[in-house]
C-alpha cells in the first residue's frame, strides 16, 4: 500500500508494479499530484508553483518521465529575474548577470567578496555563514539572508547550514570563475505541456491500466500496527489490511501515528499560501519567475503559466501566481484573496503588470509546504527516522517523510527505490540505511 499520490508516491507504486504487484494508493485529495498537482482555474491549468523537471535527473527518472508523458514535455528555457534593491538581476546568477545588473563596479565587489570568503572561509554551521562562504559575504547579505528571514521566517543563524547547501549551487572557485564569463548562468529544463500535474495525472493513468487501485479523496488518518510490524492503515471507515506501507505523509505525523511522537519533537514545517491573480493582459513579461528579496514585499515569487506552457491560455489573459510564506493561523495565512491581491500590488508592479486589470483572485493554503531546517534539525530528523525504521514493514518517503527540500526528479527517485525495496521485502531497517543517499538533495531552482 501506497499512502499519498504525490511524484513519491506514485514513483513508488510504479517500482511496485514493475514488479507484478497492484498496490493500492490512498490520497486524500480529489486529484492525484500532491503538491505538484495542478487544477483548471478560469480556462488556465495552474499549478500549485511552478515544477521544472530538470535535466540532473537520473536515467530511470526520465525514463519514468517519458513513460508517463511521452512526447508531451516543453523543452523550455530559464528566464527567471531577481528584484534588488530597485534592480533586476538574470537568474540563474551569474558575475556576468551581476555586471548587467548592478554595473562594473558592483559586479567586481561582488567577485572580491566571493573569492575572499574562499580565502578566508566563514564559520558554516548555519545559513549564513555557509551561504557567506559560497557566494561572499556581500551577496550573502544583500541578497540570500533577507530572503530566508522572508521565507523561512526565521533569522538566518537560527537556520541549518544544510539549508544553504541545498539552496545554493554555486561552491567553490572554478564555478566562481565559470560564472564570471557567464557559462551555466542559463539552464533548460523540461515541463508538462498541460502544467506540473499531468506527469501525476499520466503516471496515475499508466498505474491503472497496470492494475493499481488510486482511491482519491480517501486520506489514511493512522497506522495499525502489531508485534512490531505494520498490520494495516486507518481510514475513515475502517481499516486497510496491509504488510507493508510506503507512507509520504509528514514525518511528526508518522511518528504520531506509530506511538513515537516524542521523537518527532523540534520538527515542524513552514506553510504556503498561494495567491493566483487572473490579469487582463497577455502577458506580464517575457520571464517565467520574478524572486522578490526586498522583506517589505510579502510575496517571495511571482509565476506566469504562460511563461512555463509556451503561452499556453486564453488569449488577452494571462495567469500569475505568488508564493506567500507564513505559518498556519497568522495574518497571512487567514488573509482573503481580495486582501492578498492588494498586498502584492508592488510586486506586480516591479514585474510590469502595475497597471493591468485584476479580473479574478484565488487563494490555495499549504499547511506543510516545506521542512523548517532549524539549525542541529539533522538529529531530531534521525531520531523520528530511526523510530519509524523499527516498525517493520513501513517505508517512509518523500520530502515531508524524510523532512527534506527537494525536486520532482529527488522525489521521484527515492520513490523508485522505495517501491522496489518494499517489493523485495527488505526490511525497514534496510531501507533506514538507503534513505542516506536521499536526505540531501541540491535544489534546481
Amino acid at each position: 500500500m501506497v499512502i499519498g499520490a504525490g511524484p513519491a508516491g506514485l514513483a513508488a507504486a510504479w517500482s511496485l508494479v514493475r514488479a507484478g504487484e497492484s498496490p493500492l494508493v490512498l490520497e486524500a485529495a480529489q486529484d492525484v499530484g500532491g503538491l505538484s498537482a495542478s487544477f483548471d482555474l478560469h480556462g488556465f491549468r495552474a499549478d500549485f508553483g511552478p515544477h521544472r523537471l530538470h535535466r540532473a535527473a537520473s536515467d530511470e527518472v526520465m525514463e519514468l518521465y517519458r513513460v508517463a508523458l511521452g512526447g508531451a514535455l516543453l523543452d523550455r528555457d530559464r528566464s527567471g529575474v531577481v528584484h534588488l534593491g530597485g534592480r533586476r538581476l538574470p537568474f540563474p546568477l551569474s558575475l556576468r548577470g551581476l555586471w548587467r545588473g548592478l554595473g562594473t563596479l558592483g559586479a567586481l565587489a561582488h567577485g572580491v567578496s566571493a573569492l575572499a570568503a574562499r580565502v578566508a572561509p566563514p564559520a558554516a554551521d548555519d545559513f549564513a555563514g555557509e551561504a557567506t562562504r559560497r557566494l561572499g559575504r556581500r551577496a550573502s547579505k544583500t541578497l540570500y539572508e533577507p530572503a530566508a528571514r522572508k521565507v523561512w521566517g526565521l533569522a538566518p543563524r537560527e537556520l541549518d547550514a544544510a539549508l544553504a547547501r541545498a539552496r545554493i549551487s554555486s561552491d567553490g572557485p572554478g564555478k566562481v570563475l565559470r560564472a564570471a564569463v557567464g557559462k551555466g548562468g542559463s539552464r533548460r529544463y523540461f515541463y508538462p505541456a498541460q502544467g506540473s500535474g499531468a506527469l501525476a495525472g499520466a503516471l496515475a493513468g499508466k498505474l491503472r491500466e497496470a492494475g493499481a487501485e488510486i482511491r482519491t479523496g480517501c486520506g489514511a488518518t493512522g497506522l495499525e500496527i502489531a508485534g512490531g510490524r505494520i498490520a494495516g492503515v486507518r481510514v475513515d471507515g475502517g481499516v486497510v489490511e496491509a504488510d507493508r506501507v510506503i507512507a509520504t505523509a509528514p514525518l511528526p505525523t508518522l511518528c504520531a501515528w506509530a506511538g513515537a511522537e516524542g521523537a518527532a519533537e523540534g520538527l515542524s514545517f513552514r506553510s504556503l499560501v498561494l495567491l493566483y491573480l487572473v490579469l487582463g493582459v497577455d502577458r506580464v513579461s517575457p520571464h517565467d519567475v520574478h524572486y522578490f528579496a526586498d522583506e517589505a514585499l510579502p510575496a517571495n515569487r511571482l509565476f506566469e503559466a504562460k511563461g512555463f506552457t509556451g503561452g499556453a491560455g486564453p488569449d488577452g489573459k494571462t495567469l500569475v501566481g505568488f508564493d506567500l510564506p507564513c505559518n498556519v493561523g497568522d495574518d497571512t495565512w487567514n488573509a482573503t484573496a481580495d486582501t492578498l491581491a492588494k498586498k502584492v500590488l508592488p510586486a506586480l508592479a516591479l514585474a510590469g503588470a502595475g497597471d493591468a486589470p485584476i479580473l479574478a483572485a484565488t487563494v490555495r493554503r499549504v499547511a506543510a509546504a516545506y521542512p523548517l531546517l532549524r539549525r542541529g534539525y539533522a538529529a531530531p530528523r534521525g531520531r523520528a527516522l530511526d523510530a519509524l525504521a523499527a516498525v517493520e514493514g513501513l517505508y517512509p518517503v518523500g520530502r515531508a517523510s524524510l523532512f527534506v527540500h527537494d525536486n520532482v526528479h529527488h522525489a521521484c527517485g527515492a520513490g523508485l527505490a522505495a517501491g522496489r525495496a518494499a517489493a523485495e521485502g527488505r526490511t525497514s531497517p534496510a531501507w533506514r540505511r538507503e534513505q542516506a543517499r536521499f536526505l540531501f538533495a541540491q535544489i534546481e531552482d
